[in-house]
């Protein structure tokens, strides 16, 4: 069985007006939205790797909440198994610089957008372990 494995973090912040928003991306390949992610490069942890993926997609730099980690596993449509560790961070910067090569789509996005574009149910099942309890 061939398995690869990923790591990126659910990240939100606070407007002015105590509303929370919740970074999302679409991928240019598939064009699927989803939290950012990427792969675990040799002798990296899986909290640099979540670190590093934001930051390389998205521009966006974040803190941790908690070590507390959610694991999503599928099966691609290729046939390898996917792990991606998941994180929930608070952004320390708002500015949006996506990374073109593999982005279309990066924005800060209400609960209800987030469930509205997020496009895999196992991604909404993540958002909900790690972030439902981030007051709006």
């Amino acid at each position: 069985m061939v398995k690869e494995v990923s790591a990126g973090a659910i990240v939100y912040t606070k407007t002015e007006d105590g509303k929370t928003l919740y970074l999302l991306i679409q991928h240019k390949l598939g064009g699927h939205f989803s939290f950012p992610k990427g792969h675990i490069e040799k002798n990296e942890s899986v909290i640099d790797t979540a670190k590093r993926e934001v930051y390389e997609e998205t521009g966006i730099m974040f803190d941790f909440v908690s070590d507390k980690m959610k694991v999503n596993t599928y099966l691609m449509p290729n046939g390898v198994y996917k792990d991606v560790y998941y994180f929930l961070g608070k952004a320390i910067s708002t500015k949006i610089t996506k990374q073109d090569s593999e982005v279309a789509v990066a924005g800060w996005y209400t609960k209800d957008q987030v469930f509205k574009y997020l496009t895999y149910d196992n991604d909404k099942k993540i958002f909900i372990q790690l972030a439902g309890k981030v007051e709006n």
